[in-house]
């Protein structure tokens, strides 16, 4: 794997950027009737690229039934669908960039729903790396223009990059506070 020379080592119990995310995981242009469909694609993604037990896929569905993940922001409705350690191998992110809305359920809500562009499966296998990564997630998305120039993303190479220099961002504004 190719060390990005401008992510300085992150500690032992936190994963950078450059850990999780991999441009084979980032799907653009996605056609899917329905979240099941979205969450299928990405879970199988997971799968067969080594990073999820073969159960990810029915835990994911299964939880994102009962704590819908579909977030309203400021540009781009997005899903942060994930789930519990015991189904993830690896850490990863794998990303589908939608090509039309999918409907979610709301995130905190019990019949709200919510147009989905951009979905974020998180396969996670700390609880504390998961609640960071959610917030890594949530600060990128404040980022004024961010998740418009990520759904406009011609390719994966490009959305890859795209996320890469969003997250570098926020780390270096936590460092900073």
């Amino acid at each position: 794997m190719k060390q990005n020379p401008l992510q300085p080592d992150k500690a032992a119990n936190s994963s950078s950027a450059i850990d999780l995310l991999r441009e084979e995981l980032i799907l653009v242009g996605v056609k899917a009737a329905s979240w099941q469909e979205v969450l299928t694609l990405l879970a199988n993604q997971l799968y067969q690229s080594g990073y999820v037990r073969e159960s990810y896929l029915q835990a994911v569905l299964n939880r994102e039934r009962q704590f819908p993940t579909g977030l309203r922001t400021a540009e781009v409705a997005v899903a942060l669908p994930h789930t519990e350690k015991e189904h993830v191998l690896k850490p990863a992110v794998a990303v589908a960039i939608l090509a039309h809305p999918v409907t979610f359920g709301e995130m905190g809500t019990e019949d709200q729903t919510v147009p989905v562009e951009i979905v974020f499966m998180l396969s996670i296998l700390e609880p504390d790396e998961q609640v960071t990564w959610l917030s890594r997630l949530v600060s990128t998305f404040q980022l004024e223009g961010f998740l418009s120039l990520l759904k406009s993303s011609p390719d994966s190479a490009t959305a890859y990059q795209h996320l890469l220099d969003a997250l570098e961002f926020i780390r270096l504004a936590e460092e900073e506070d």
